[in-house]
């Protein structure tokens, strides 16, 4: 698979006069498309995928569909406004979702069932938690290794999604958080993934290292 949101199943297929079918244009949902992920847009569609990218802020989506030259597909909305799987159905109509990049941390449980839910079982989803889903709960010695297999099975939204912990970078001068271009990265990266699994951006351990808000 590519960071594309193709799989095995979307290779070329051999037509009956020896030649290749065309390959299917892959189709991402990316939610947190003009913040965290908007690095993971620009790659997803300069490797000639079509993104419906999700986002609030009507204005910088609707830059961003300019600067993918319409390959961003904008859905300016907020996901907790009532008509999300409508719209999702209406974003997929024409062309299946190949794929997701979920960052959408204040969504509820049953918002983020919507949005893994619109897309075709046994297709890669990765949804990014943020590093409080790793904090100590009356731990004696948290500066063990942390693996999000620890997480509650309800951290989980459906069986096949992959789950991203965003942890952070420590330095000499002190701990930081990841920049958009290093989670973009890192969730492509997870896409990707064969066979699929889960995966810590940086550290979550020691927490007192854990940068300040």
């Amino acid at each position: 698979m590519d960071s594309n949101g193709n799989g095995n199943g979307n290779s070329n297929a051999d037509r009956d006069d020896g030649t290749e079918a065309p390959r299917a244009t892959p189709h991402l949902l990316v939610v947190g498309a003009t913040g965290a992920l908007l690095p993971a847009v620009r790659t997803a569609t300069a490797r000639g995928a079509t993104v419906t990218a999700l986002a609030r802020n009507a204005a910088a989506l609707r830059d961003l569909e300019r600067g993918t030259g319409g390959a961003a597909r904008p859905l300016a909305r907020d996901f907790e406004a009532p008509g999300l799987r409508e719209a999702l159905s209406r974003a997929a109509r024409d062309r299946p979702f190949t794929g997701a990049l979920l960052y959408c941390p204040l969504a509820t449980p049953a918002t983020v069932r919507t949005l893994t839910g619109a897309v075709p079982a046994g297709r890669p989803v990765v949804l990014l938690l943020t590093s409080a889903h790793a904090a100590p709960e009356g731990e004696v010695d948290d500066a063990g290794p942390w693996d999000p297999a620890f997480l509650p099975s309800d951290a989980r939204p459906t069986s096949g999604c992959r789950l991203l912990v965003l942890g952070w970078r420590t330095r000499p001068e002190g701990s930081r958080w990841h920049t958009a271009e290093e989670i973009s990265e890192a969730a492509l990266r997870l896409l990707d993934a064969a066979p699929p699994g889960d995966a810590v951006l940086g550290r979550v351990r020691p927490w007192p290292t854990r940068p300040s808000a």
